[in-house]
């Protein structure tokens, strides 16, 4: 039985392996090749420079607007991750702790909006009736709208395995529901909150398709469409474009590094708890 059981996490550790060298050496050859000569880096592989080319970074760097795209994009990712976990946090906890028909009703609508495509036709003709078109404001907006299903839920999951008696003695000392939220639920909720943080920045700084079909501005780019114009006038400098993806990926890597703790915490604590 034992060798039987040692046989098979030997085998789960292979496929781990195997899966994880599929996201490294991607990311490796574009590690190694935003440092090499553009013959090298035309290669695509994972043999070292043989000269550290530093200077591709600059020059991206001056040519790439990539700065430009870092503030628009943190214009659109910060308030969008702040205003969607808020939100999410308060609705998660009132539905969990509520137990009657209407709010069932709202909890399966907002897991309906799971299910719904971006309208992109409707969504235009809607912001030009605003008045709002081409402005961060509608693009966060619509992120916002987006992304409160996914933090509804992941809530309602956790909040459910939080004892209810914490509530009753909060209500006893006298707290209101906010001071409860915010002092004593949000706290716990910390793992979750974290996950929610990091999962919504990414999708928001990485997304492509929203600020291309809603900003129409070159000079309100996100970062993402700044490494896609880099791209189009650098499709032959690998080196160059090693460099732009490294740049644009960075931030949210140094985001995922620093709170994969808590990420595991949370996502595993809401599968459970669920």
């Amino acid at each position: 039985m034992k060798k039987k059981q040692r046989a098979g996490m030997i085998l789960l550790s292979a496929c781990l392996i195997a899966v994880a060298l599929i996201y490294v050496i991607p990311f490796l050859m574009m590690l190694l090749g935003s440092f090499k000569v553009q013959a090298e880096a035309a290669m695509f592989d994972l043999s070292l420079p043989t000269r550290w080319e530093f200077s591709n970074y600059v020059h991206v760097m001056e040519s790439g607007k990539i700065l430009r795209g870092y503030i628009n994009s943190a214009i659109i990712t910060v308030p969008v991750t702040l205003i969607s976990v808020l939100l999410g946090a308060v609705a998660g906890i009132v539905i969990s702790r509520r137990n009657d028909s209407l709010t069932k009703g709202i909890y399966y609508y907002f897991i309906f909006g799971l299910t719904l495509t971006l309208q992109i036709a409707s969504i235009f003709f809607l912001l030009k009736a605003l008045h709002i078109y081409g402005t961060f404001f509608s693009v966060i907006c619509i992120f916002i709208s987006l992304r409160i299903p996914f933090t509804v839920m992941t809530f309602c999951s956790f909040v459910k395995g939080v004892p209810r008696e914490i509530d009753e003695a909060a209500v006893i000392d006298g707290c209101s529901f906010w001071q409860m939220t915010l002092r004593i639920l949000l706290p716990i909720l910390k793992p979750i909150m974290v996950t929610n943080i990091v999962i919504t920045s990414i999708d928001v700084w990485n997304n492509f398709m929203i600020p291309l079909f809603y900003l129409g501005s070159a000079r309100k780019a996100t970062v993402s469409m700044a490494i896609y114009s880099f791209f189009g006038r650098y499709n032959r400098d690998w080196q160059f474009v090693f460099a732009a993806l490294m740049l644009a990926v960075l931030p949210m890597l140094i985001l995922f590094v620093i709170l994969q703790k808590h990420i595991i915490a949370g996502m595993t604590s809401g599968a459970v708890k669920g």
